[in-house]
């Protein structure tokens, strides 16, 4: 049973019936094949690949996203600020990306940061968090364990970036007694999908 990181991490965030109800909906999601039209964050994504691999100034990610419905304009120009300003001068320089799935019982859950770039000579496996509120400490260091845990590399700085803040988090060993809860919280989940 394959699952988004994003919803695995909602799921395993979430307490009492909230639990359930996200457990029902990563159920439904399963069941739907996947559909780039209702990929919300999937241009924003893709350009900043693009960006990057193609080693263009940060002021092209507008210009790489291209038109945009109405309804995407405001969070979409939130976003490319925000990238932007993280970026600042920095020397950014394209690696080929690294994806693993990490697995436990019956679940992957894939791990496919969209970014690994060289910052100032420093390598940065990067997971973009593009939503609109701010993502919990729970959430930010949850996500950076199953990376640390499931992608290895030499001298790589796992990083979860909030786009609309340009503030990057980065993994530290603290966050590896999380992999405990992560563990348990894969089983229940498994648990509830082959009941609901």
């Amino acid at each position: 049973m394959q699952i988004p990181l994003t919803s695995f991490v909602d799921f395993v965030l979430k307490s009492g019936r909230p639990k359930m109800t996200c457990a029902k909906n990563i159920k439904i999601q399963m069941q739907q094949e996947y559909d780039p039209a209702t990929d919300y964050y999937k241009r924003f994504r893709e350009a900043v690949q693009t960006l990057h691999a193609e080693d263009k100034p940060k002021n092209e990610l507008a210009n790489l996203i291209g038109e945009l419905p109405a309804n995407k304009h405001e969070n979409f120009a939130r976003m490319i600020e925000g990238y932007k300003k993280f970026l600042g001068k920095k020397e950014v320089e394209w690696l080929s990306p690294k994806r693993e799935i990490w697995k436990h019982g019956n679940l992957e859950i894939p791990i496919n940061p969209e970014l690994y770039v060289k910052l100032n000579d420093q390598k940065h496996l990067i997971k973009l968090y593009m939503k609109a509120e701010k993502p919990s400490k729970d959430k930010v260091a949850s996500i950076l364990a199953l990376m640390k845990h499931t992608i290895s590399g030499r001298g790589m700085i796992y990083s979860v970036l909030d786009v609309r803040n340009s503030k990057l988090y980065t993994y530290d060993t603290a966050m590896d007694v999380l992999m405990t809860l992560v563990e348990g919280e894969a089983n229940s989940l498994e648990l509830m999908l082959n009941k609901i």
